[in-house]
Order: C-alpha cells, then sequence, then structure tokens
C-alpha cells in the first residue's frame, strides 16, 4: 500500500482503532454511533460528506483489517464497498463482491461497470462476463463453490465484498455464507455490510475466531431519514401507536372514530404522500390491488407520455414479447401503477425497477422481494398486513422482517422523513404483537449451517478425520456448544455413515461417484446416484431436460399443480425413481428426517413446450404456473446441465457432454438468456 495516492480527502486524523471484537475476549467494543452526530464535515470521499461509520469503515480498511458494518438502509454503506473497490484497484490486487440473490447481483454489475470501465466482470450461474476482471461480481454460492472445485481462480483476491451478510440466517442460503468465510484462503479480508445484526458482536466475534485476524465493527443505528410508524384501519384512519392500546380486539381507539371508512391510499394520494411501495405478501393479491386502483389518475400528461415512451423504449431493449400481461402492464404504467412479484418474467420486474427508480411509479404492489437489497426508496412504505406465509403457517413477521421492509421509506436528499403505515384489521389482529413487531427488540441472526453431502465430500478429500473440526469452526457451533452442539456432530455422522454405505467414500477415499457427486451443489445424490446407474447412456436431449427438471423442481406450497403423465420417458420415470430410492433407504435406515428431495414431475409439459420452440405467451395460455417461475426453473435446469457438464470431467462419458450442450441450446433462448437480458440493461 505503500507509495499510493489516497483516495479520501482527510481533514482531520482519521478516527481508528481495533473497536471490537468481543467484551468476553477483553477487547474493545463495538463502535456505536447512536449518540454522535451523523456528519463529520471534515471528511469527504467522492464529493460526499462522510459519516464518522463510514470514515472509521475507510480507515480501517486502509489499515488492512476486515470490517463488518450494520447501518439502516440509506445510509451509505454502499459508499464503503465502493472506497474497498478503489483501493483494490489502486494496489493491483482483485476484489470479489459477493450477493445474496441474482437481482442485486445484477445491478452492482451494471452499477460498478459504469463506474470502472472493462474491469468489472460477473459470475452468477446464469451468466459469465470477462471472470478474469479485477472487479468479479458473484452471488455467494458461486464463490463458495469456486473455493471447492477451483481455488486458483481466487489467485490475486485481497478483498471479499459481503452486501447482505446477515443471510447467515438464511435457512436455504446461510450454510454456502459461513462455508464462505470459513474456507476463504487466509490473505482474503471480508467487508460485510447489512443493515440488520442484532447480535453484531457475537457474529465479529465469531468471525475474528474463525479467521484469526481482527475485524473491525461498526454500527450505525440512526438513519439519514427518521422512520415515522403510524397504524391504518378504515374505521380511524391513520393514527398514532401511542393511540393503540392492549385491550382486547375489536376494543375502541382513543380517538374520534371517522364519519365514513377512508382508503389508505386515497388519505396518502390526497397528502403528498406518493410514491409508495404497497408491501402484500401474495403474488395475486398484489396484481388485484393494483388492478383495484387502476382508476386513478396518478401522473400528469406530460409525465404519462414520459413514462409511456420509457416503458416502450425498455421494451424494445429486453426484446420483450407482446403478450396480454404486457397490454396489462403497459395500461397500468400509464396511470403511474404497477406491481412486482417473483412470479413475473425477469424482464418485466427489470421493466418496474427501472421505472420506479425513475420516479415515474408513484405507487407499486409488491411482495417482500422488492426490499431485498435493491436499492430503491419510496416516499411512504404501507403493510397491508402485519401477517406472512413463514414457510409452514401464516405468522406475524418478525421485527428484522418489518424493519427490512420499512427502511425503504424516505428517500435521502428529498424527504425529511419517511412514513411507514401497517394496516390493521382490529376484529382478527392482535394490537399488541403489532406494538411488538414495530417497537420491538430485533432478532438476533442464528446460524442456519448444515452441511450437505457435496459440502461433506468436498471436505472429506480435503481434510479427512478434521472434518469435524470443520464443522465446529462454524458460527451454529459458536453459538450452541451443550446439547444441541452434540446433536449436529451426530448428524454430521450419520452423513458420512451414509455416503459411506452408499459408494461415495471408501475407507479414506472418495470413489469416483463421490469426487462427482462433489462437483455438484444442491442436487449432488440425485445426478450421482443416475449416473452410476448408466441411467442417462439412452436419453436424447428432451429426455434428459426432463429428468434435469424434474430434479430442480420443487411446487410452491398451498399451489394446484397438477402432474400429467411424462409419456415421452415411459418406464424410464419409474426406474429414475427406484434409483433413487436405494439412498432413500439408506437414510431412513440411519434415522435422518431430513430426506434427499425426490423428483417432482410438474415440470415436464412446460420443458416440452419450451424446447419444442413454444413463445412465452404459448406458454402463459397453457396455464402450467406463473412465466417467471417457469423462468426460473428453465434457468436453474440451465445452471445443473452446466455443473452436470463440469463434472463429467475426467469421467467415461461417451457423447453424454454433447447431448447436454444440444439440451442446454433448447432452453437457453430468448427471455432464458440470462446473459441477454442482463447485457441489454
Amino acid at each position: 500500500m505503500e507509495g499510493l495516492t489516497p483516495v479520501v480527502r482527510w481533514h482531520l486524523a482519521p478516527p481508528l482503532a481495533d473497536l471490537f471484537v468481543c467484551k468476553r475476549q477483553g477487547l474493545t467494543p463495538v463502535a456505536d454511533y447512536t449518540s454522535r452526530a451523523m456528519t463529520d464535515p471534515h471528511l469527504e470521499y467522492k464529493g460526499f460528506v462522510l459519516y464518522p461509520f463510514q470514515a472509521d469503515a475507510i480507515a480501517a480498511i486502509e489499515a488492512g483489517k476486515s470490517v463488518v458494518v450494520a447501518a439502516p438502509t440509506g445510509a451509505g454503506k454502499t459508499l464503503i464497498a465502493e472506497y474497498t473497490i478503489d483501493r483494490a484497484l489502486q494496489a493491483g490486487r482483485r476484489l470479489v463482491y459477493t450477493a445474496p440473490i441474482k437481482t442485486l447481483s445484477n445491478q452492482k454489475f451494471r452499477d460498478f461497470s459504469a463506474a470502472y470501465p472493462g474491469r468489472v466482470g460477473i459470475m452468477t450461474g446464469d451468466v459469465t462476463v470477462n471472470p478474469a476482471a479485477p472487479v468479479l461480481i458473484m452471488t455467494t454460492e458461486i464463490f463458495r463453490n469456486t473455493l471447492f472445485e477451483d481455488p486458483a481462480r481466487l489467485a490475486g483476491i485481497e478483498w471479499v465484498v459481503f452486501d447482505e451478510i446477515h443471510f447467515v440466517d438464511d435457512a436455504e442460503r446461510g450454510t454456502v455464507w459461513e462455508e464462505s468465510i470459513i474456507f476463504a484462503p487466509e490473505g482474503i479480508k471480508f467487508v460485510g455490510l447489512s443493515a440488520t445484526i442484532p447480535n453484531i458482536e457475537e457474529f465479529a466475534a465469531w468471525m475474528q475466531q474463525v479467521r484469526r485476524a481482527p475485524v473491525v465493527t461498526l454500527c450505525q443505528r440512526e438513519r439519514p431519514v427518521p422512520l415515522v410508524h403510524r397504524l391504518f384501519t378504515p374505521r380511524h384512519g391513520i393514527f398514532d401507536l401511542k393511540d393503540l392500546d392492549r385491550r382486547p380486539k375489536g376494543s375502541r381507539i382513543r380517538r374520534r372514530r371517522q364519519t365514513r371508512p377512508v382508503n389508505v391510499i386515497d388519505r396518502l394520494e390526497r397528502d403528498g404522500m406518493l410514491p409508495c411501495l404497497y408491501f402484500s405478501f401474495s403474488r395475486r393479491e398484489c396484481e388485484m390491488r393494483a388492478e383495484d386502483n387502476a382508476y386513478r389518475r396518478l401522473l400528469g400528461a406530460a409525465e404519462r407520455s414520459q413514462v409511456l415512451a420509457d416503458f416502450e423504449q425498455l421494451v424494445r431493449r429486453y426484446r420483450m414479447t407482446p403478450t396480454a400481461e404486457l397490454a396489462r402492464f403497459r395500461r397500468l404504467i400509464g396511470r403511474g401503477i404497477a406491481y412486482h412479484h417473483a412470479g413475473l418474467l425477469p424482464t418485466y420486474k427489470e421493466v418496474v425497477e427501472h421505472l420506479f427508480t425513475s420516479g415515474r411509479i408513484k405507487l407499486l404492489f409488491t411482495t417482500e422481494t422488492f426490499a431485498l437489497g435493491v436499492n430503491m426508496p419510496a416516499r411512504t412504505v404501507v403493510f397491508h398486513s402485519m401477517y406472512k406465509f413463514n414457510g409452514v403457517s401464516f405468522d406475524v413477521m418478525s421485527s428484522v422482517e418489518y424493519n427490512q421492509m420499512a427502511g425503504r421509506a424516505g428517500r435521502q436528499g428529498i424527504d425529511r422523513e419517511g412514513l411507514v403505515v401497517t394496516c390493521l384489521d382490529l376484529e382478527r389482529d392482535d394490537p399488541g404483537a403489532a406494538r411488538d413487531v414495530i417497537l420491538g427488540e430485533l432478532e438476533p441472526v442464528v446460524s442456519k449451517f448444515q452441511l450437505g453431502y457435496s459440502a461433506i465430500l468436498n471436505l472429506h478429500e480435503r481434510v479427512g478425520h478434521d472434518i469435524f473440526a470443520a464443522y465446529d469452526a462454524s458460527f451454529k457451533s459458536y453459538q450452541e456448544r451443550g446439547e444441541a452442539w452434540q446433536r449436529d456432530r451426530e448428524l454430521l455422522d450419520k452423513r458420512l455413515t451414509v455416503l459411506r454405505k452408499a459408494g461415495y467414500i471408501d475407507g479414506e477415499r472418495l470413489t469416483e461417484k463421490g469426487r462427482f457427486a462433489s462437483r455438484v451443489y444442491g442436487f449432488e445424490v440425485q445426478l450421482a446416484e443416475l449416473f452410476e446407474f448408466g441411467f442417462f447412456r439412452a436419453l436424447d436431449e428432451i429426455d434428459i431436460l426432463l429428468v434435469l427438471g424434474a430434479v430442480v423442481f420443487e411446487p410452491r406450497r398451498g399451489d394446484p399443480m397438477e402432474v400429467r403423465r411424462v409419456e415421452k420417458l415411459g418406464g424410464r420415470k419409474q426406474a429414475a425413481e427406484q434409483i433413487l430410492e436405494r439412498f432413500l433407504a439408506i437414510e431412513r435406515a440411519l434415522g435422518l428426517r431430513d430426506f434427499t428431495r425426490g423428483f417432482q414431475w410438474g415440470l415436464s409439459r412446460p420443458i416440452q413446450l419450451w424446447a419444442a420452440g413454444a413463445s412465452v405467451d404459448d406458454l402463459a395460455r397453457s396455464g402450467d404456473m406463473a412465466l417467471g417461475d417457469l423462468v426460473r426453473y428453465f434457468r436453474l435446469t440451465l445452471q445443473l446441465i452446466r455443473q452436470f457438464k463440469k463434472a463429467l470431467h475426467g469421467l467415461r462419458a461417451g457423447d453424454l457432454p454433447e447431448r447436454l450442450e444440444l439440451a442446454a441450446a433448447l432452453v437457453n433462448r430468448d427471455e432464458v438468456d440470462a446473459e441477454q437480458q442482463l447485457l441489454a440493461g
């Protein structure tokens, strides 16, 4: 770092200290900026006056230390990442920027490509562009996979930025994040960014322990734009939390009732509180509410003309197929209204995000997916309900979930405060629960670490008997210890026994099947069992797509999904299930509860239609499932084809790699082609 020109203009000496990591280790406690001024006029970077937490983070990065930052949405965490990129580039080093979802990865690729032309690449599983670039955007899964299968590709990387690092708490992705932190090469340093890590001291203490290096930890609690939290009922209008008592359901609120029922959007429109993000935790309800409000005229003539011109330009840019839904989108957007959820085609979501960022969408009905990472604030956030589906049943949302979404209210430099309104049904909702969600302590980050079979095989090949030490390095082990810790070690031992009995491990070495499975992530058992049996020998490209589609497909809970006969596969469908059953029987015999997932054939007809050249409009008319879900599963099938082909390297596979290529070509076109979409944006 010697001799480099600093990119921060320091007017005063930076306040640098080893601010953390754990009180019980005798170190300085976490830096907390609650009582400090939001800005220090003496420090600037890229024309921005720095907040103290930004200045301290930058000073720590200058000192070559890992950093974990917890700061509210919109407080400027990305500026810290940008500074890290600048320093890495000046030093001739490389940097990886990881994100939990592909939408956020794509957004960062576009943003950083504009700031650092020709020096940014991306790898997401869907897309690989300029993978040798000094700044490489990755999903965390791809980063973890690279650590296991091709660590040489990470040569020269000094920094890894983890955006939304609290995803270690995510049931599906959390293990991947922990593995990335545990197994990254020793010289790599981390910048972790999050809006919500209530137990940041505990998390950073674990991180410092596992990385065996200092971790500077900074916590900014104040928001640049403060939030005002209100409640709403049709009979009482919008009212303050202090007027909500803990009386039985249906009791009177301490304020005079309105003379007639009030619509919350009417009130917001009247008071000039748009644009509004209206969170509704049902895809269908998002669309219905958008249609129910289509009578509103939220744009003037000039704005309407401009937003429709922008819409048409985006339709051309993304080469969007004319459909009935596209026409519906156009009609709503011309009124300043839109909807956004995971069931939409990716290009539709891109269009909505572009237009909302421009400020011409005044009312957006959306599920919680819009709140994750994408920096698109509004004047107001409305929750249609405080209840959401948690994967098993409908329950009150957590305080972390509430704050993640509520944090989208308030636009820095525009609004003095952001308004957050939660709608209540006093005949059904518990007023006390609403208060607890809004005012309660944020739930701590709790590890969901669980080694899958592929990770176990990779670790066994690298460390042998020390695999239990690898588990002991996890955040879960750090948090648990006692009875729970022993139970998890027993589960790991059972999984190892399954792999030995199923022929993946022989003595201290991986078998050929074990090496194959170690190169596939998420569906390693299904592919390895079928490949060992020779199941793919007689399959043509369509057959391969049908089988791999059945591997990745998982019907949405509660969605009626008619499973039609897969006539093209004939008896091979039953044969595939019987082959996998041998592995499942071993799991059952050892008392495992979390079984390897079987095949789900509900994607078969859409795959056959698409592979035969159908358009998205044809798929829409077939009525099988939401187009966004179909595209997602088609892309997952493509990712699995790529992993499958890579896993075959060095094995006797005949012409299977060529048939896999042909199968991929049948799927990767039009709206499914993620690289075309990314580069168009």
